[in-house]
């Protein structure tokens, strides 16, 4: 760690880092942090700034509408850039998430630079179909607008619907997960075909690919595609990360989420009980 530095800023923008203090020249405002630690700001691979964690999140899916979510984010998102990090990928929402970008980009509200992948992309019944755990009438049959897509066809209109939306990037569920009302965590999500379908349309449109994936066949169906990052990684075998290194996939591990699950997890009535062997 380098001591006795000084940052010089002109407007918005850092630009330069130089050693020793620099004596102020003319009107040059001087902001003294001698005894503080200054870093750059963080970057977080994967957020949801839609939603935190609480025992009554599955509950809200059926009180809160797009406009709560959306006032819920504002504060997420500025409570997020107070605890350093100035960059983000927003994995998955309703697609507010979008606008929220947008609103910080423009000045209207506090937050940090967000990447959004706008609504994650699932199969139906799969990690992100947003009707898992409806009662019957109400689950409906959502389709790639909605995010859920079955076969190559529905995959590349998710892809494309993506791009309407004005997504930055492209989020797939590629196996099961653990906080959605449904049995398997590990389980493969989307055929080979369907991988190739959303690999081959995200490349026409210079999106960039993370696939949610907890499984090991999972991963290795979803590297071999092409995808550009696996997240969360939790069952990776050595014949995973081989093909991941052979095709430049990187690992986002989200581990303290992980953490933060399992602890959830040993509250009584946290979460449904679906959800608590998986967590």
């Amino acid at each position: 760690m380098n001591k006795e530095m000084t940052i010089i800023i002109e407007g918005k923008k850092i630009v330069a880092v130089q050693k020793g203090y620099i004596a102020p020249k003319g009107n040059e405002k001087v902001i003294d942090l001698k005894n503080k630690t200054v870093m750059p700001g963080w970057i977080d691979m994967h957020v949801h700034l839609e939603h935190e964690t609480s025992p009554t999140r599955y509950l809200e899916n059926f009180t809160l509408n797009p406009a709560d979510y959306a006032y819920h984010s504002v504060v997420f998102a500025e409570r997020t850039l107070m605890t350093g990090f100035t960059t983000v990928r927003d994995l998955g929402g309703s697609g507010v998430n979008i606008s929220l970008r947008n609103a910080i980009a423009k000045g209207l509200i506090k937050g940090p630079r967000v990447f959004t992948a706008g609504k994650s992309i699932a199969t139906t019944g799969g990690h992100a179909d947003p009707t898992n755990g409806y009662r019957k009438d109400l689950m409906g049959n959502p389709g790639p607008e909605a995010g859920v897509a079955n076969g190559p066809d529905e995959c590349m209109k998710a892809v494309r619907q993506r791009y309407k939306d004005g997504s930055d990037l492209i989020k797939i569920t590629a196996s099961g997960g653990v906080l959605s009302v449904a049995k398997s965590g590990e389980n493969p999500q989307f055929t080979d075909a369907e991988l190739t379908a959303i690999v081959a349309t995200a490349n026409d449109y210079g999106f960039k690919i993370a696939a949610h994936c907890h499984g090991a066949e999972a991963m290795k169906r979803a590297a071999r595609a092409g995808v550009h990052s696996i997240e969360h990684g939790t069952f990776m075998d050595e014949e995973t990360m081989e093909i991941m290194k052979a095709k430049g996939t990187y690992l986002v591990p989200t581990i303290t989420a992980g953490k933060a699950v399992a602890d959830s997890a040993k509250k009584p009535g946290y979460y449904p009980e679906l959800v608590v062997p998986k967590a």
